[in-house]
């Protein structure tokens, strides 16, 4: 009986294995998504914050003399989602009878601006 396994043992196995699978998925799941939440950080510190604050180390201050609201206050705004930010990022640039300065039209892919709304949104601290 030494040589062969229970029956419960051989059971288990696929379960362990099922197990396992999953762990090492939601693993892969985690890297991609901090991968993309990196890659949203650096594309937001080149081309955003020239006029937004988008990281606390953020290495030099925005250029306006009145900046654009920072990343932080917009990712703590009622109703701001990744979805709401792709739309602004990539259809709402600016509307001349409210705002002094536009927004410039960047044309960011959608891969692009997915991975900023993201990173904008992971700020959010409410």
């Amino acid at each position: 009986m030494s040589g062969m396994q229970s029956p419960l043992k051989r059971s288990a196995l696929p379960v362990l294995a099922a197990v396992l699978c999953g762990l090492l998925a939601l693993e892969v799941r985690a890297q991609a998504q901090d991968a993309e939440l990196a890659r949203g950080e650096h594309i937001a510190r080149f081309v955003c914050a020239g006029c937004h604050v988008v990281a606390r180390d953020q290495e030099f201050a925005p250029l306006l003399s009145k900046p654009a609201p920072s990343f932080f206050d917009l990712a703590n705004r009622p109703g701001t989602t990744v979805e709401s930010v792709e739309q602004f990022v990539t259809h709402t640039h600016w509307d001349p009878d409210k705002l002094q300065m536009t927004m410039p039209a960047l044309m960011p892919s959608a891969e692009q601006s997915h991975a900023v709304a993201r990173y904008l949104v992971s700020l959010r601290t409410r």
